[in-house]
């Protein structure tokens, strides 16, 4: 099993563990797998693999930002060079004309040594290193609100399957109602074609019926197993593995009741979205960087001037002193190197440029989010009104139908459509308030509640 996979395992067994032992602490094991919208969440955000990887690139980040700022102080360095030649370097000077050389003079031994221990502190540098290091900072904070905004999109996804496959669970349920009230109209259909009432054709219309509203059951059921499957991915469970097919989800309910409560303000919305939108403060976080940036680059054109001091020991050269130490001012401009700098200037200007415009399209982007979801969520809350207001006369409809059938007073047309009628009404009410429940949630990510 994978790490991810298995880490997901791991924080899943602990949450189930912990329900059961919470409704029954008596008990040595799990006595239900149940599993929360909430637990979900956070076994998500636990074992996510993509966000673990995202969290691995702000670690990343931070070192480099840490790397940055640390290159500002004194640098130590040591260098040991040990040299061995074919020969000593030894000059002779003759004594006379035509005599033979003398001894000589060694100048150099066939064995040198040279150890140098220095520090070097950049001057007029650590200008554009301050720019660097803020640039890094800028960038470690845009990774950051990355890292925010993958969480807050897992959420959002766990929180959707949950509403989905609950939306598929009332359909199902609400097409088996149906098809056992038209069994049981079908029953009592029987006895009316026996007693010679209706024609035989009556009969199959309502047997029809049935059937459909069971085809519809089983259509609704395939749809909550693919969001349930769907949902078990994301939280990392392997169903051919059977990870899952022991967990029972619980009914997000509080879900269900927070989008009946009142929306904020629209301005109060906005100012949220404004201030919580995590891919808003990327944007300007990165525009941030790209603008330290371009100022570090501008600076890198200016001469690196840096202090330097070392200590030298010299051995096996005669006129080298063994030790010796020198503090000084080190120099380096490239004069001419064909605007390669000059050019990179530019580049990191039209970064910036470009950065500060994604940020703006992020901004409206944010806004345009927060209207439509405002916007669904009103229809949302239109339609639970309508259905709320459908249904009791759809469920009146029936009833009176059906009494009017078993009076003789209504045929089997008008009693298909008052049940087709009153299915329809619940699956409208149902759909409608988990409809209403999607668009709070989708409002509160696009809000950054």
């Amino acid at each position: 099993m994978r790490p991810i996979a298995r880490a997901s395992t791991m924080v899943l067994a602990g949450l189930l563990a912990t329900a059961a032992r919470a409704e029954n602490p008596k008990a040595t094991t799990p006595a239900r797998r149940t599993l929360t919208v909430e637990d979900a969440v956070l076994v998500a955000l636990a074992a996510n693999p993509r966000l673990a990887a995202a969290r691995d690139r702000l670690r990343a980040a931070h070192e480099m930002s840490t790397s940055t700022a640390r290159r500002m102080l004194p640098a130590a360095r040591v260098h040991d060079d040990l040299q061995r030649y074919d020969s000593p370097f030894v000059v002779t000077f003759p004594t006379t004309p035509g005599a033979a050389p003398g001894d000589g003079f060694r100048l150099r031994n066939q064995t040198i040594n040279t150890f140098v221990a220095s520090i070097d502190q950049p001057l007029l540098g650590l200008l554009r290193l301050d720019r660097e290091r803020r640039a890094g900072d800028e960038a470690n904070a845009a990774v950051a609100a990355e890292v925010a905004t993958m969480e807050a999109d897992l959420r959002l996804a766990v929180e959707t399957y949950f509403l989905r496959t609950f939306e598929a669970q009332a359909m199902e349920k609400i097409a088996n109602t149906s098809a056992d009230e038209l069994d049981a109209e079908a029953t009592v259909a029987r006895a009316r074609l026996a007693a010679g009432v209706i024609n035989p054709a009556d009969l199959l219309r309502i047997q029809v019926a049935a059937a459909n509203s069971r085809q519809q059951a089983l259509q609704a059921h395939s749809e909550g197993e693919v969001t349930r499957y769907r949902l078990f991915a994301t939280l990392g469970l392997e169903m051919r593995r059977g990870e899952g097919g022991g967990v029972v989800l619980v009914e997000p309910n509080s879900l269900l009741a927070v989008a009946q409560a009142p929306l904020p303000a629209t301005a109060a919305l906005l100012s949220s979205a404004h201030q919580g939108r995590t891919e808003l403060a990327q944007r300007l976080h990165l525009s941030e960087a790209a603008g330290w940036q371009a100022r570090a680059r501008w600076l890198s054109l200016l001469p690196d001037i840096n202090f330097e001091a070392a200590y030298l020991r010299s051995d096996g050269q005669i006129f080298t002193p063994k030790n010796s130490a020198f503090v000084g001012l080190k120099a380096d401009w490239a004069v001419w190197e064909w605007g390669a700098s000059e050019h990179l200037r530019r580049s990191a200007e039209a970064q910036a440029a470009g950065a500060a415009r994604d940020a703006e399209a992020a901004e409206r982007q944010i806004e345009s989010e927060v209207a439509t979801s405002l916007a669904e969520g009103d229809a949302a809350r239109g339609a639970v009104a309508a259905a709320d207001q459908a249904i009791a006369g759809a469920e009146e409809a029936f009833r009176v139908t059906q009494a009017g059938v078993k009076a003789g007073a209504a045929t089997t047309t008008d009693l298909l459509e008052s049940q087709s009628a009153l299915t329809q009404a619940r699956l409208n009410l149902t759909r409608a308030r988990y409809e209403l429940a999607l668009a709070r949630v989708g409002l509160a990510r696009a809000s950054g509640l």
